[in-house]
């Protein structure tokens, strides 16, 4: 797991390490300065031309740390302070005071020369206010020059929390940043803003992060330790039994999609609930799976019953229409389901003006809304979600007493508490139909590996973006369908871990 924290959350931490635990700020400083220096020496020559554009903040102070290490080792490297903000932070007239001391020029403007790195130190985590005036100048004329970028804890300009521009950001081929990788850097498009992230450890204790704990984090390669041993002493009855109400007369693939993908999961059984016309397609294609179908409104719901009794948990949605059939079904599922729902695509549809069949069920349920489906829900702008998807989502969740998967190109899992996962991977070549269908599918395995609904969806959305990146590499972003995400999990789970 990997905390992502906001502009306060850092500097709170940031506060306690130097006022409680007494390590001074100008060591955090020296450290920061040097863990960029390293990084800039380990991949420029000292034939390269630097220049360091520096404002009065703390930030700044860094970047006349970076400058003066790499002149102290023979580097060629401009100082330009542009000194627009006139009080200066403590530990920037320390630095520029060192500066002076060693004869090193301070300019207050940018030399008519190229370079070959740029090193942005002008606002650091806390710019909060639109950037304008001298500052949005130099920016413009950093984003201008044709040379390599460096941006020192956050490019300048770009909202820690939000991930959005105060009005103009400096876009950097390299960020370097400090103790924690923070929540803008991450979401969209502030990712698009920082390149090449490179997290570095200047020395905050970690019992100090856990005593701040963010509220936001994320997984890495490391949490694939949560997916469920499996018992050398087992059978197919041990690992859960998946219920899938998918498919419709004219759909049968998203059935096929999701009911593949709990099995790929590692989930014992799978029996497929859909319409009469889909058992060739269902049988031929996964004939694993088990299957009960319906033609009509009293087999439907013969088939939502019998998904109650014979399912550890049940899967509704992927593929059965906005009918009224399909309506009575999901309604029928959640008065009489005792145990866990995720509900899916067409699912979600249905329950539009009817959220209050979610506060209702008498179990843990899961839903995954992508922006639209959330706009139906919520009566929301889609516009309105983008802002704000992590409140969107946590709100949605807390008030239906459901865990919300807001689908998106970072993936918010809310469950109704102050801690909210944000997913980082995964890639643009998902953005295809069966995606949704496939996670679907790797959530409900899960839960029938008896996971609680809320690490399900956690890991199983992590997993599924892993999937992505692996049918990325092999067959590169556009010419990805949902089926080879399928086929990548089995990747994932056991074959490629270590990658």
């Amino acid at each position: 797991m990997e905390y992502l924290a906001s502009a306060d959350e850092m500097q709170k931490i940031d506060e306690v390490t130097i006022k409680e635990i007494g390590i001074p700020g100008p060591v955090l400083m020296e450290r920061a300065a040097m863990a960029v220096a390293e990084t800039i020496m380990q991949r420029f020559d000292r034939e390269a031309d630097i220049l360091v554009v520096a404002e009065s903040g703390n930030n700044g102070g860094d970047g006349l740390a970076i400058a003066r290490m790499l002149i102290l080792k023979g580097y060629s490297v401009d100082v330009c302070h542009i000194a627009a903000i006139r009080s200066e932070s403590e530990s920037f007239s320390l630095q520029k005071q060192i500066l002076s001391r060693l004869g090193i020029p301070v300019l207050s403007d940018i030399p008519d020369r190229a370079y070959d790195l740029v090193v942005d130190a002008i606002f650091g985590v806390g710019l909060t206010k639109t950037v304008a005036g001298v500052h949005r100048q130099m920016i413009e004329r950093l984003n201008a020059m044709k040379t390599c970028r460096l941006a020192v804890d956050i490019p300048s300009g770009l909202n820690a929390a939000t991930g959005q521009a105060e009005g103009i950001c400096v876009c950097a081929d390299i960020t370097v940043t400090f103790g924690l990788c923070k929540r803008g850097m991450v979401l969209y498009p502030g990712r698009q803003f920082c390149g090449e992230i490179i997290l570095k450890d200047i020395g905050f204790p970690n019992s100090v992060i856990e005593r701040i704990a963010p509220s936001v984090y994320t997984y890495r390669k490391e949490d694939l330790a949560r997916i469920p041993a499996r018992a050398e002493d087992s059978n197919k009855g041990t690992y859960g039994r998946v219920a899938v109400i998918a498919g419709s007369a004219d759909m049968s693939g998203a059935a096929y999609l999701a009911a593949g993908a709990a099995y790929r999961m590692g989930c014992g059984l799978v029996k497929v609930y859909t319409h009469e016309n889909n058992r060739t397609v269902i049988g031929c294609h996964l004939p694993e799976a088990l299957l009960m179908t319906y033609q009509d409104e009293k087999t439907a719901f013969r088939c939502v019953e019998d998904a109650v009794r014979w399912g550890t948990v049940i899967l509704a949605g992927p593929g059965i229409g906005t009918e009224d059939i399909a309506g009575r079904m999901i309604e029928q599922l959640f008065h009489i389901s005792h145990i866990p729902l995720v509900i899916d695509a067409d699912g979600l549809n249905v329950l539009m003006g009817h959220t209050e069949l979610l506060s209702s069920a008498g179990c843990p349920v899961i839903v995954t809304p992508h922006l639209k489906e959330m706009s139906r829900l919520t009566g929301k702008t889609v516009e309105a979600i983008k802002e704000k998807p992590d409140a969107v989502c946590s709100e949605f969740a807390e008030k239906h007493g459901v865990v919300c998967v807001l689908k998106d190109a970072r993936t918010w899992v809310c469950d109704g508490t102050d801690r909210r996962f944000v997913n980082t991977s995964g890639n643009n070549g998902m953005s295809t139909a069966g995606s949704g269908d496939v996670l679907a599918g790797m959530l409900a395995g899960l839960c029938g590996l008896h996971m609680d609904a809320a690490a399900a969806a956690r890991l199983g959305v992590y997993l599924h973006g892993l999937a992505g990146d692996y049918a990325a590499k092999r067959l590169g972003t556009y010419s990805m369908l949902a089926g080879d995400i399928l086929e990548e999990i089995s990747q994932v789970l056991g074959g490629n871990r270590s990658e």
